[in-house]
């Protein structure tokens, strides 16, 4: 009954780490209930002849299958939903036909896939709270079930053994339970310990490789069919435009004010730290949404909302960008593929590294805008999956010098355009690029202009008084959101006859070493500005700081080693937190120091702690009750075997009155020998030599086949 228990309650935490999945969610309840059902009918009806059970589970695991094969054929990019619907089902019937030991371990190795499969679609650190009891059941399972093995084994085959009519030692418990009670749960709870410790050090050590190195690309199984935008973009955050009826936008802390038509610069607040989405990627990217080409003077706005379609009837959809776009495939060195999980409704707009060229999604339609942007016909919706294969472009100090040519007349209109700005703008704009050899040199001075006078802040209070926004934030505030940096950047260059635009979207985000995902949250909201080159083509540049230099863009998204990743995540964390205190920033460093030195060192204690715990897992055995060591166990197995044709040592018989309790049925010369061995090694206090292991094996050997030719005791 605990084997069947245990079983069940590994099968139970395996259905509920797949059934997380928003794919599957709708099949826990029922698959749980049945499988609970399933397990106590097949405990009821253990023993009697189930065959008509067994009639009913192979018609329907029939149409199990019919039905995997109808899902296959309506879908087959996504075969590994319906797989797994398969296994769950599969789990299900199989617990209505497990009387006996061995069905109980087809279901905890089916348990094992399912993990397996649950670990495949997880996202986060959600699957070590079903790995952990899971791990603490199916050891259970498999502790019971050697023990139960080990009983059936010590049984006589007609069933309980009878001793002889002395009734010495009649219906007592075997040695060998005790053996088991005492090694077998000890040893595998040491070695639940070990796995997992041995399984964390492996983890932390083993080298990664770059990329998914995935065949097919995900994306979400269902399909977009609504299209009641027709390329316009839709901001779930701002439904309504968020206007406060002075044309102000009110501010939303759950979503990005600049995922819209227009980017408001007297907009203040902060975001939350929701994760919005995860994102899988060969490089670190920023992810990009939306262009914007005019410069109000209060903010920004989108010069044309013109759309071309680019139908997809089967992913991927090949994506063919037009107008402004095109110059940007002068260079593009770099294939960033990446995958995006959402976790909370976003805008109707593909988020990622520009320029993307293929869009693996289930939809019908997707809209281009002349900036590069991606638009689809509906918001993404949390669950939504999608992949983008992107070619993207890494700055390059030299090659953005050696840029020569003219810029083309629509991108100079365009992207130089400039509402009527304040004098001292213009005048800043020209001292900042004067003496500059190169457009690269001068878009350089007013980056670093930015970073070295003005402070990021999101505390900054609305704009005290009517005018510019950029000329407000450059000369009297100082300070302000990434959208104020960017606008003064894009406007500084325009002003020195530099073309640039204003961008949105999401910053890269935190890679999450242990799952290998970035996750990006709503806090993560960026603006950025890009520059267009002759003969290269839009180039990004990063003009907050505190933000990541575009000079790390391109940057392999996983180290080869996760304990780097690791450390550098504990690292920014610490970071963060010595900047908010100057004491705690002094006794970090040290600490610093301190892990430094010590890293490897608790990765060899890590490793010698495994080393020792394996070895005392394996080796973990009962003290011996015969001193001899190896012989003390060759004699357990003759007792064993003995049992097994009738002759049980009581616990309270010595070793000599067992071998006359045995030979009073027939000289066995073989128990004779080896019990005047073990007496010899225990009154003698000395250890026996390998000619005396040999001997006690070639003793033991020779009992086996006497028994197996007939010789026991009488039933």
């Amino acid at each position: 009954m605990p084997l069947r228990l245990w079983t069940l309650a590994a099968v139970v935490v395996s259905i509920m780490a797949v059934t997380a999945h928003d794919d599957f969610l709708e099949h826990r309840l029922i698959v749980l209930v049945l499988v609970a059902a399933g397990f106590a009918f097949s405990y009821w009806r253990r023993g009697k002849r189930n065959w008509w059970v067994k009639l009913i589970l192979a018609g329907l695991c029939l149409l199990v299958g019919w039905q995997f094969l109808r899902d296959v054929y309506a879908d087959p990019y996504h075969t590994s939903v319906p797989l797994t619907v398969l296994l769950l089902w599969l789990q299900t019937l199989h617990s209505f036909d497990v009387p006996a030991r061995r069905d109980l371990l087809f279901s905890l190795l089916s348990s094992v896939i399912l993990m397996a499969v649950a670990a495949a679609f997880g996202r986060d650190l959600t699957y070590l709270l079903y790995l952990v009891p899971y791990a603490l059941a199916a050891v259970q399972a498999l502790v019971h079930n050697a023990w139960q093995a080990a009983q059936e084994a010590a049984a006589p085959a007609g069933g309980a053994p009878r001793g002889p009519a002395s009734g010495s030692g009649v219906g007592a418990a075997p040695p060998v339970h005790a053996a088991l009670r005492s090694s077998i749960v000890p040893a595998a709870n040491h070695l639940l310990f070990v796995v997992l410790l041995v399984a964390g050090v492996v983890f932390t050590l083993t080298p990664r490789y770059e990329g998914m190195r995935l065949a097919t690309l995900p994306f979400s199984p269902q399909r977009l069919l609504l299209d009641f935008f027709a390329g316009r973009i839709f901001n779930p955050a701002y439904p309504d435009g968020g206007g406060d009826g002075a044309g102000q936008r009110l501010w939303n802390p759950r979503g990005y004010f600049g995922f819209g038509t227009t980017v408001d610069l007297r907009v203040r607040g902060r975001l939350d730290d929701a994760v919005v989405m995860r994102v899988r990627s060969t490089h670190q990217f920023n992810w990009r949404a939306l262009v914007f080409d005019t410069y109000t003077g209060s903010g920004w706005k989108i010069g044309d909302n013109r759309v071309h379609e680019a139908e997809g009837s089967f992913p991927p959809i090949n994506l063919v960008h037009r107008q402004d776009e095109i110059l940007r495939y002068g260079a593009r060195p770099i294939r960033v593929t990446q995958s995006f999980f959402i976790e909370v409704e976003q805008p109707n707009v593909v988020f990622a590294a520009p320029v993307a060229e293929s869009l693996y999604l289930s939809t019908a339609r997707v809209y281009l805008d002349r900036y590069g942007g991606i638009r689809l016909s509906s918001t993404l919706k949390p669950g939504t999956v999608y992949s983008v294969v992107s070619h993207a472009l890494i700055p390059d100090a030299g090659s953005l010098r050696a840029a020569s040519g003219e810029v083309p007349a629509a991108l100079r209109e365009r992207y130089l355009a400039l509402p009527p700005i304040p004098d001292r703008v213009r005048d800043l704009a020209r001292r900042l690029v004067a003496g500059q050899p190169t457009a690269y040199d001068q878009v350089m001075a007013v980056n670093r202009h930015l970073w070295a006078e003005y402070r990021y802040d999101l505390t900054i209070p609305p704009q005290r008084r009517p005018g510019d926004a950029v000329d407000y934030f450059l000369f009297e505030e100082r300070r302000g959101y990434c959208e104020q940096f960017a606008s003064a950047m894009v406007v500084l260059l325009r002003a020195a006859e530099i073309p640039a635009r204003l961008v949105t979207g999401y910053a890269p985000g935190t890679l999450n070493p242990l799952t290998g995902l970035y996750e990006v949250r709503n806090s993560d909201a960026h603006a950025w500005v890009e520059v267009f080159f002759p003969e290269v083509g839009w180039v990004e540049f990063e003009p907050t700081p505190g933000f990541p230099d575009t000079a790390t863009l391109g940057a392999p998204a996983m180290r080869r080693w996760v304990w780097q990743d690791i450390a550098e995540l504990l690292r920014a964390r610490l970071q963060e937190l010595a900047a908010r205190s100057p004491s705690a920033a002094r006794v970090l460093e040290t600490a610093s120091a301190l892990a430094r030195g010590g890293l490897w060192a608790g990765i060899a204690l890590a490793g010698l702690l495994a080393a020792a715990g394996t070895w005392r897992a394996i080796g973990a055995r009962p003290v011996s009750e015969h001193p001899g060591g190896s012989l003390g166990e060759t004699y357990r197995q003759m007792c064993a075997m003995l049992a097994r044709r009738g002759w049980r040592r009581a616990p309270s018989e010595t070793v000599d009155e067992f071998r006359q309790r045995v030979e009073a049925f027939g000289p066995m010369p073989e128990v004779a020998g080896l019990s005047a061995l073990v007496e010899a090694a225990a009154y003698g206090q000395t250890e026996p030599d390998a000619e005396v292991l040999r001997e006690a094996r070639r003793l033991l050997d020779a009992l086996d086949v006497r028994l197996r030719r007939g010789h026991g005791a009488p039933r």
